[in-house]
């Protein structure tokens, strides 16, 4: 098996779950993995990569931002066509209505870096993914998720 390979293999579905998390479909999600890996396999044939997965995280994140504010200037906001519920319970199935209603509302950087948060990455990984400062990132995230919560009370919604 090639490293490609293996990197592609240990990696598909984190990237694809984190992509399909920010964009809120899964075919378009599915395109932007497969444009990242497709970079990957280009970019290794020149230059060796320390971290392979901190490279596709950032280059995964930059494609959606890019993608987002695409559909925003195109005019179609809504990025989470697709509801999708793993568990056929009404109230998880409504709460992940809300929450995406929300995470719609903000902007794409911020989104990116919620659901980064959400996926349980160290600040060390989202600075690293991200570019922002590491000293910057739990002041930025304190903010973003008092903005969520904001966005769900005015849908008279609250997370806690």
């Amino acid at each position: 098996m090639s490293s490609f390979e293996k990197i592609y293999a240990e990696n598909y579905r984190l990237i694809f779950n984190v992509v399909q998390k920010i964009i809120g479909d899964s075919d378009e999600a599915a395109d932007i993995v497969q444009e990242t890996f497709i970079k990957l396999f280009q970019h290794m044939k020149k230059d060796n990569i320390e971290s392979p997965r901190n490279w596709l995280y950032r280059v995964a994140v930059n494609k959606c931002i890019d993608h987002m504010k695409q559909k925003r200037k195109n005019g179609d906001i809504n990025l989470a066509k697709n509801i999708n519920s793993e568990e056929p319970n009404i109230e998880t199935s409504e709460k992940q209505i809300f929450i995406k209603q929300a995470l719609n509302k903000l902007k794409p950087g911020e989104r990116t870096l919620a659901v980064l948060y959400s996926e349980g990455l160290s600040y060390k990984e989202i600075a690293e993914i991200t570019g922002i400062k590491f000293t910057s990132i739990g002041k930025t995230l304190s903010r973003i998720l008092s903005k969520l919560g904001e966005e769900l009370k005015k849908m008279h919604y609250e997370m806690y």
